[in-house]
């Protein structure tokens, strides 16, 4: 029989003549209000138990309905617990009940109990159902039990498409791209998850020029992207400074009449930002409306990334005088526009006025921008102050930036010491021998730059090939140092060696 959903403000009345003729005792019955209830608000997941726990008769269906509301509000503990009541009363649980469970042990990590459910799933017949072995590959993946995954995968020689993706996202979670990429090539049918999946993979592993290429790809087979692509998308686009790209997608979105939802908005003005067409995210972000925190945050980012700190100044006035509160990222993103515009005075006020006015506690990005900004302009004792007074440990960004000040103002005692004890945080980081190398280098101490270099080679630390990327006629193209597989990488090195010849390099 179809579920009969009670209206909010029925609900207490439909309740109360339950538990007044007896009704409440139906399963059937109390399982509507019982989902009525929880669909209504999912944090009323308390008086879903009080009301669960009333009911003489329980039906799977009930229990099913309160799990998912406690893996919606990401209690496992509770989820676990009530499995087991489940259980210890005799409910059988179906193929609705064990994803629910495989979530919630996802969500506190508990692999070898996840197994023992998997014994359990394999008892109760389920392990055939799709959706119970998608979820299956999806617990032991995120939890990084990637052969286990394979396995389950593997077990029925024709897997669903919903077990496709599990595997895909499996590996994608686990950094594996190549492993992936191999599973998306196989799959016999793609849906919308699959792609999201490969290409946000692509570009939260640093690889957008990956998720550039699949993106195109996806469009030429008439794939209509989702929300949650375009976002990633112009991520990628940003991290390329593919600006032709990124104003293709823009006309997409006006063309296709797509809805731009908070993260499309500013996502649009980030790219821009990032793409050195500060005039475009300026004009996108004039249009757009109903603008939340985080797109006021992308075009304080964007003034503050070209030094422009009295603009990202002017525009946190504005984004006050309309009545948008800041949070800890607004600040994070004004206190970096200082820092690029050195407005010294401008920020040490900022950083008072977020933690008084606006009683917002410092992170310690906050105290890495105020270190950034201090030692751009020589302050360096007031930097050193500010670092003895944060409540937590300094990071290696705030040592650098000290090092990094150092090195401009021809500080070398101050520099040396530093970046003997970023080596020594960060012994696996390639970037502190460089720096420190090089520190010595500007100097003319050559026997001291080799030292550090060959202590590098000495404890296997290999440093990353340099890339640059270009844009000619809306293509992006990458170079590694050394490389030479670009398809026009003959023409290129000659035309290298004639502007050699020509300016006498």
């Amino acid at each position: 029989m179809r579920p009969i959903l009670f209206s909010k403000s029925l609900l207490p009345l439909f309740h109360a003549r339950s538990i007044i003729s007896g009704q409440i005792n139906d399963p059937f019955v109390a399982g509507n209000i019982l989902e009525s209830l929880l669909l209504a608000d999912h944090t009323n997941h308390s008086k879903g138990r009080a009301l669960l726990s009333f009911c003489a008769h329980r039906s799977t269906f009930m229990y099913n309905t309160l799990l998912h509301a406690y893996v919606s509000n990401k209690l496992p503990s509770l989820a676990l617990l009530l499995f087991d009541e489940m259980l210890h009363l005799d409910t059988t649980p179906n193929n609705h009940t064990f994803p629910l469970l495989l979530k919630a042990m996802g969500q506190t990590g508990q692999l070898k109990n996840g197994a023992s459910l998997h014994s359990m799933i394999l008892k109760y017949g389920f392990s055939s159902d799709q959706f119970v072995r998608a979820s299956l590959i999806h617990f032991y993946g995120s939890l990084g039990a990637i052969v286990d995954a394979f396995h389950v995968f593997r077990e029925k020689s024709e897997p669903s498409v919903s077990s496709w993706t599990a595997l895909l996202s499996a590996y994608v979670k686990n950094g594996n791209l190549i492993s992936a990429r191999e599973v998306f090539d196989e799959m016999p049918e793609r849906n919308l998850v699959s792609w999201s999946a490969m290409i946000s993979g692509y570009v939260q592993f640093r690889q957008p020029g990956g998720a550039l290429v699949l993106f195109q790809e996806m469009m030429g087979m008439k794939v209509q992207p989702s929300h949650s692509i375009l976002v990633s998308i112009l991520v990628a686009v940003a991290e390329l400074g593919a600006l032709q790209e990124g104003k293709w997608v823009h006309g997409f979105l006006e063309r296709s009449q797509i809805y731009l939802s908070s993260n499309l908005k500013t996502s649009l003005v980030h790219m821009y930002a990032k793409c050195g067409d500060l005039l475009s995210a300026k004009q996108t972000f004039e249009t757009l409306r109903e603008r939340n925190v985080d797109l006021w945050n992308a075009m304080i980012a964007g003034l503050g990334l070209y030094g422009r700190g009295e603009e990202a100044l002017e525009l946190f006035a504005d984004m006050v005088h309309e009545g948008i509160q800041p949070d800890d990222m607004t600040f994070i993103c004004l206190l970096s526009a200082y820092s690029h515009s050195g407005m010294v005075a401008e920020g040490r006020k900022c950083f008072e006025i977020m933690r008084k006015v606006y009683k917002i506690d410092p992170k310690v990005e906050h105290y890495s921008c105020m270190v950034d900004l201090l030692a751009k302009a020589g302050h360096f004792l007031e930097a050193v102050e500010f670092i003895q007074k944060m409540p937590m440990e300094p990071n290696d960004r705030i040592w650098g930036s000290l090092f990094g000040a150092s090195r401009i103002y021809g500080d070398i005692g101050f520099g040396e010491a530093i970046g003997k004890y970023l080596i020594e945080m960060e012994p696996h980081e390639p970037g502190c021998y460089v720096l420190f190398a090089n520190l010595y280098a500007s100097t003319g101490r050559w026997k001291d730059a080799l030292t550090v270099r060959r202590t590098m080679k000495i404890r296997g630390v290999e440093l990353e090939p340099g890339c640059s990327l270009i844009e000619v006629d809306g293509m992006v193209h990458e170079f590694l140092v050394g490389d030479r597989g670009h398809s026009s990488s003959n023409d290129i090195y000659d035309m290298l060696d004639k502007m050699a010849k020509i300016f006498d390099v």
